[in-house]
């Protein structure tokens, strides 16, 4: 399931968890289990976006829906793109 995760966040960009976990026919619990698992391996990288955000709102992806509110979203690693 940690490949099908990645493959999905990678070819989507942005998607929900609960997106995901429907996607895969799971809860959004082991979406949320098998995510913190590609963190600790380093094949995600962990972003918080919001208050304090470095990015301006003009060039941010996730401006329409922010409110400046913390969102957490997660980015494939470089290691996680060499894998087959």
């Amino acid at each position: 399931m940690l490949k099908d995760i990645l493959k999905i966040i990678n070819e989507e960009g942005y998607i929900s968890r609960p997106t995901i976990a429907r996607r895969l026919n799971t809860t959004e619990d082991m979406v949320d289990q098998g995510i913190e698992k590609l963190v600790q391996m380093g094949y995600l990288t962990q972003e918080e976006t919001g208050f304090n955000c470095a990015t301006t709102c003009g060039s941010c992806p996730s401006a329409k829906s922010c409110g400046k509110e913390i969102i957490t979203t997660f980015k494939i690693s470089d290691r996680a793109l060499k894998i087959k």
